[in-house]
Parts: C-alpha cells; structure tokens; sequence
C-alpha cells in the first residue's frame, strides 16, 4: 500500500498497531529476545524432559509443549550436512541431543539443535 493510501485512509495506519509503535523497532527488539533466548545454555542429561523454547521450534515435532524425553547428550555437536543449501534453516544446523517422543504407542526419536530447548517445569 502506498503512502498516499495510507494518508487518505486513518483508520489503514490505526490498525498497524498502537501509535508511535515503530515496527522496525519492534522486530529488532523481537530478535534480541530470540538470539537471547537461543544462547540460554542449559545442561541436559539422559531420562530428563524437555520443552522447546518459545519461538525458536523449527521441526514439524514434537509440538510446543509437548514432552520429549531426552534419549541421548552427544559430547560435541553432529553437524547436520543432510541440507546442501545453505539457504535453508537446517544447513550445518549443530545436532546435540537426541529426543523422544511417543508417536502410535511408540518411541520415536529425533536429532536435534539442543539450544532450541529448554527442561521442562514440573
């Protein structure tokens, strides 16, 4: 939409958020908080359960929230090289825990970038 559109439609630029809210701002304020969070370390062992982390799941599974018991700490990182192109958010992704989760009365699991998770409360 054009600025001209904008001008001669208000109530357009009242729905893009409270005013004076710079939206620029805001989305560099957003990935602050996600390359924040992302670099929470956390220490993981056999048998514990854990949650993704808010706003940083990138697999189809499990969902957010859903337990994943984890199943396996490698001690350093496995490189993801299943993904050539380096334009796709798994190219050399670090895979550092394994995870499972219960799928059809059994026990799938899953390789996966442990800074994505967190352990799970109660």
């Amino acid at each position: 939409m054009t600025t001209d559109a904008i001008e001669r439609f208000p109530a357009i630029r009242l729905a893009d958020g409270p005013a004076g809210e710079d939206p620029a701002a805001a989305r560099k304020m957003r990935l602050r908080e996600l390359a924040r969070r992302l670099d929470e370390h956390h220490v993981f062992v056999k048998g514990q359960f854990v949650v993704w982390k808010a706003g940083l799941k990138n697999k189809v599974g499990p969902d957010y929230g859903e337990p994943a018991i984890v199943t396996a700490v490698y001690p350093s990182p496995i490189i993801d090289q299943s993904d050539v192109s380096s334009g796709s958010p798994y190219f050399l992704q670090p895979l550092s825990i394994v995870i499972g989760v219960h799928r059809e009365d059994g026990l799938l699991e899953f390789r996966v970038d442990g800074r994505r998770f967190e352990p799970m409360e109660g």
